[in-house]
């Protein structure tokens, strides 16, 4: 277990979100006060209000990447007129906690930076406002984990998950194990958010590589079979066909007539 000192003080707003990595166990302190650890996992966000100091230490896995942007103090002074006073008490620090706004608009802010054009400065604005007034809606209230189905981070790192193996699909243990939950939890958000279950969704992804493989190649039926993960090509063909209507080699056939 990786030991590391934390230690940020900035006269802005600062968020983070934690892309990779998981911090397990440890002590945040904001402003000298010592507030309760939530363990940090992949897609957790933290905020920092203006002029607050945060230090501590948390343990967990060796390597570790995070986003990190930051907001002038006067640019939310100003897009507030006043009316929101950044004292730790009107918005008090949020560490490891989930909100989809937020994510969602630190997202396009990366988008943004990484391929400007003449509005960038003003998309970039709209967002950082969007999450400082998300943190306003959500002054003094518990972050749980984003209710109604996965978060955009987690879903994509699901899906890619999924895409990376196609000759042998991550079970639903592995898929809730890299997003950080229960399985239980997992695959109820997982139908929220796709309106279908992992192995739904798993098996619709093997059919539509295998129909792509059809029309591409000139690999036979039982290669692409063993290719996107099916047992056999006998359970291939019926799957196929039960999908498409038609078996494969009809419908390589009408695809390239």
């Amino acid at each position: 277990m990786a030991r590391q000192e934390t230690g940020i003080s900035f006269p802005g707003h600062i968020f983070l979100m934690n892309l990779r990595g998981v911090a397990s166990r440890g002590e945040d302190f904001v402003d000298g006060r010592r507030i309760s650890f939530s363990p940090r996992r992949a897609g957790s966000l933290i905020h920092m209000p203006a002029g607050s100091d945060w230090t501590g230490w948390d343990e967990g896995e060796p390597t570790a990447a995070y986003l990190l942007v930051s907001i002038k103090k006067a640019f939310a002074d100003e897009a507030f007129g006043g009316m929101v006073r950044h004292r730790s008490g009107d918005l008090p620090a949020s560490i490891g906690f989930r909100d989809t706004t937020v994510e969602t608009a630190l997202q396009r802010i990366v988008i943004e930076l990484k391929q400007p054009d003449p509005i960038s400065v003003t998309m970039v604005e709209s967002q950082a406002m969007q999450m400082l007034v998300q943190m306003v809606r959500l002054k003094g209230s518990h972050h749980e984990p984003a209710k109604g189905g996965l978060s955009s981070f987690d879903l994509k790192r699901a899906f890619a998950m999924i895409e990376s193996s196609p000759d042998e699909m991550p079970t639903l243990a592995d898929l809730a194990k890299e997003v950080g939950v229960s399985r239980f939890h997992f695959g109820r958000a997982f139908k929220q958010s796709t309106g279908m279950t992992p192995h739904a969704f798993i098996a619709k992804r093997r059919l539509e590589r295998s129909a792509d493989m059809l029309r591409s190649t000139n690999r036979s039926a039982t290669e692409i079979a063993m290719e996107c993960g099916f047992g056999s090509s006998s359970h291939f063909t019926i799957a196929f066909k039960r999908a498409f209507g038609v078996c494969p080699t009809e419908f390589r056939r009408r695809s390239r007539i």
